[in-house]
This record gives C-alpha cells, sequence and structure tokens, in this order.
C-alpha cells in the first residue's frame, strides 16, 4: 500500500472530523487544500507499487520531539475554541473566532511554533454557564487539547474545572474568574471581585456629568457586574446614580426611553452589548432626554454606526487597546492576516476580532516559552513569566504576566462618534489612567 510521508515545500492538510475545524476552515480555503492533496498525490505516484514513497530534500526541517501531553503530536498542536456560537450573546462575539483564525493561519504559514501547526477544535457554550461548562468538559475530556482560547461572557461556568485539571486558557476576560484563576490568561481585567476605578467616573465628571441612569440585562450576571463598577465609578467622582433601567430584549424602546427622560439624568451609561444600548439611545433620544453624556463599553464598532446612524453622534466609548485610529504597523499586520485568513467577515477591523487576534497571540507566546516538548504546566509557567509584552504594539503599555495577575485595567482609550456618525475619533489624551476604589 502507497502512502506519502512527506513533500518538501508543501504544506500538510489537516481534514477536520465532523463538527470540528481548523483555523482556517471555509469554502475559501477548499481550492487550496484541493491542491496540495494533488501536489501530494503525484509525489506517491512516482513509487506507485512500492511499500512506501518518502520525498527528501535538503530543505527539509527536523521534526518535533514526540511528547505525551495531551493534543501535542510531532507536528501540531491542537487546542480548543470556546465561544458562544448560539444564544443571546452570539452577535457580540462571533468576530472573535475569525480573529484566532487570523493569527493562527499567519504563525502556521510561518512554520508554526517549534515546527507544529495549531490547529483548533471549537465548541459553543450557548451563552449560558452551563453550556460553557459542558463545551470545556469536551474539549478537554474527549477531544483531547492542550488548552483552551476562550471568549464569552459565562466563563465562570467552566473556570473552576478548568483551574483543578490545570488547562490552560488564553482569552477575554469580562468576569472576575479571570482575576481568581491561575491557569487564565487575558491581556485586560475589566472586572474583579473587588475594586472598581476611578477611570470611568472621572471621564464623565470633566464632561459635566451630573446625575446618571445605567442600562443593564437582568439575564446577564457580567452585565450586572460591570453596571455595578461603573456605578462605584460614578459615585466615586461625584456624580449621583439616580437609576438603572433594563434593556434585556426584546426591548420596549419607547417605554425605555421615557424611563430614561423620567429620571432626570443628564448621563446615560451602558453595560449592555452595543446593539441593545443602541436602542436605548434610540428611546431616549424619541423621549427628548436631556443627555449630557452618552457613555458605553461596548459600543466601538463600524457596523453600529451603519445601523443606528445619526441617533450615535456624540457617543463615547473606550477601549483597553491601542484603537484602529492609531494606526500602527501592528494593526497593518492584524488587517492583513484578516482579509487573507478571514475574508468572510467585514469589515475586519472589529473590537471582538481584534481580541481573538490577541487572544491567539497569547496563547502562541505561551507555546514558545513551554519548551521543544510543551507540557500544560511549562506553558502556565513560562507566560506567567513572560515580561513586557504588548502584542507587538497592540497594547498601549506592555503587561507583565506574573504581576499583572489579579490586577484589575486601570488605563482606557476613550473615543467619540463623529457629529455625522460615521467614525470614531481619539479623545486625548489616550490612554488615560485612574485608580483602584473600593467597594
Amino acid at each position: 500500500m502507497a502512502f506519502c510521508v512527506k513533500v518538501s515545500g508543501v504544506s500538510s492538510v489537516t481534514v477536520p472530523a465532523a463538527g470540528r475545524r481548523g483555523p482556517r476552515g471555509g469554502p475559501w480555503r477548499r481550492a487550496r487544500a484541493h491542491r496540495r492533496i494533488l501536489v501530494g498525490l503525484l509525489g506517491c505516484a512516482v513509487a506507485l507499487g512500492a511499500v512506501g514513497c518518502r520525498v527528501s530534500t535538503n530543505d527539509a526541517k527536523p521534526a518535533a520531539p514526540a511528547c505525551t501531553e495531551p493534543g501535542i503530536t510531532p507536528d501540531a498542536v491542537r487546542l480548543g475554541l470556546l465561544y458562544p456560537d448560539t444564544g443571546n450573546a452570539a452577535s457580540l462575539f462571533a468576530p472573535f473566532r475569525a480573529g484566532v483564525d487570523a493569527r493562527l493561519g499567519v504563525a502556521d504559514e510561518a512554520g508554526g511554533v517549534g515546527g507544529r501547526q495549531v490547529h483548533y477544535t471549537w465548541r459553543d457554550d450557548a451563552s449560558n454557564p452551563a453550556g460553557n461548562e459542558a463545551g470545556a468538559r469536551a474539549l478537554v475530556q474527549t477531544d483531547r487539547v492542550f488548552g483552551i482560547i476562550e471568549s464569552t461572557s459565562v466563563a465562570s461556568g467552566s473556570a473552576a474545572y478548568l483551574h483543578d485539571a490545570r488547562v490552560p486558557v488564553t482569552g477575554t476576560s469580562l468576569e472576575a474568574a479571570w482575576t481568581q484563576n491561575d491557569n487564565m490568561f487575558s491581556y485586560s481585567n475589566m472586572i474583579s471581585d473587588g475594586p472598581s476605578v476611578t477611570t470611568w467616573g472621572a471621564f464623565v465628571a470633566e464632561r459635566g456629568g451630573r446625575t446618571a441612569v445605567i442600562a443593564q440585562s437582568a439575564f446577564s450576571a457580567t452585565s450586572m457586574t460591570m453596571a455595578d463598577k461603573l456605578a462605584l465609578s460614578l459615585q466615586a467622582a461625584g456624580i449621583r446614580v439616580v437609576g438603572r433601567v433594563d434593556a434585556t430584549g426584546p426591548i420596549d424602546i419607547p417605554g425605555i426611553g421615557e424611563k430614561v427622560r423620567a429620571s432626570g439624568a443628564d448621563v446615560l451609561v451602558g453595560a449592555v452589548t452595543g446593539a441593545a444600548f443602541g436602542q436605548v439611545v434610540v428611546g431616549a433620544r424619541a423621549a427628548r432626554a436631556n443627555l449630557r453624556v452618552i457613555l458605553s463599553p461596548v459600543s466601538y464598532d463600524q457596523r453600529l454606526l451603519q445601523v443606528f446612524g445619526p441617533v450615535l453622534a456624540g457617543l463615547y466609548t473606550f477601549v483597553d487597546y491601542q484603537p484602529f485610529e492609531v494606526g500602527t504597523p501592528a494593526h497593518q499586520r492584524f488587517l492583513a492576516g484578516m482579509l487573507k485568513y478571514a475574508p468572510q467577515v467585514s469589515p475586519p477591523a472589529q473590537q471582538a476580532a481584534l481580541s481573538g487576534w490577541i487572544s491567539a497571540d497569547i496563547f502562541l507566546r505561551g507555546l514558545a516559552a513551554a519548551g521543544p516538548c510543551p507540557s500544560r504546566e511549562s506553558f502556565m509557567r513560562g507566560l506567567r513569566g513572560l515580561k513586557g509584552y504588548d502584542a507587538e504594539g497592540l497594547l498601549p503599555a506592555p503587561i507583565d504576566f506574573s504581576s499583572h495577575f489579579g490586577q484589575i485595567n486601570r488605563c482606557y482609550t476613550f473615543l467619540q462618534v463623529t457629529a455625522d456618525a460615521k467614525h470614531f475619533e481619539l479623545v486625548p489624551p489616550a490612554p488615560r489612567c485612574g485608580d483602584e476604589i473600593g467597594q
């Protein structure tokens, strides 16, 4: 029986099992994969009838050592991707996967990590804690992944299990669990179980805000926690929080707008998705609420401007990375990677996609730090010791993962929607940093 071990110059083709997908799956990749398979078949055809065929050239690279850790083979690393593909948070996190695809695609084209290509199997947590735990258990116990890249608002569902199993996790920190478990790594912690920060309240106070109403979702623990942190920050700046409105869909737009107006607040702050907050703003504008400041942490999205238009003019938002308006070489690498490996996402300059890119980059750094035969413990030990990480310029300041653990982020870059509601513009200084405040 003929077989082909390696054709120099041709990347290996991995065909995912049913229900699984590699980092660059999709119809735009099939033609390229078919060409690679044909090249491999032609290489074997020359030795048809032999026991096997092996093509070797002077540029062949030595194989990585065989290792026993789950998800590690001589030529590949299998990761898990866990995020909400369905449920009420799906639209918020969908571009995250594309950012992961792009970063891993760039890495694999450059030879992978330690001679290993990096692929993933994904699971849907359905936007709820039970689904998150079930997805994590399936990735670890059934799919036998080495570690997990995760972006969700319900990571707490699997946090204890993954910590006890000593499975490394990188991703977007939206819950206190990311500051409590030493196997979880993120570039920024917006929420902890302890302090808030003065940054948000000080920004609103500078713009004349005096009283505030907060939009939250009663069905999201992350939304409720974020609302609490925003309230603490506002109060520390002398801004009185006079009420909260529930923005759980389906939203009664006229009704919620009237509640905002009746509160008498001159500040509207959101702790809900960008689409939900856009509807609250529509209602508030229609009710002629006398708002001086409108602030949302998740509205930095060009698609929202296209949907809501002039209604969002003047809205403020903030990010914990270098926004696209800065235009660094790192942004250009990200955009080029998205165009090549995730062309289905348009526009590519999306907050969740950039978060996916950075989260995947952190995992790649951990693999590199783990040595030629990575173990989960060597990965976590090596990544925790990494100093001066800035995602090649995508973060406003370098972080040390050792001292960064458990720390809430104090620095953010604020942006404002332009008067024509077509762009975002930086609000100097950038970034702005505040201090921690207690409960």
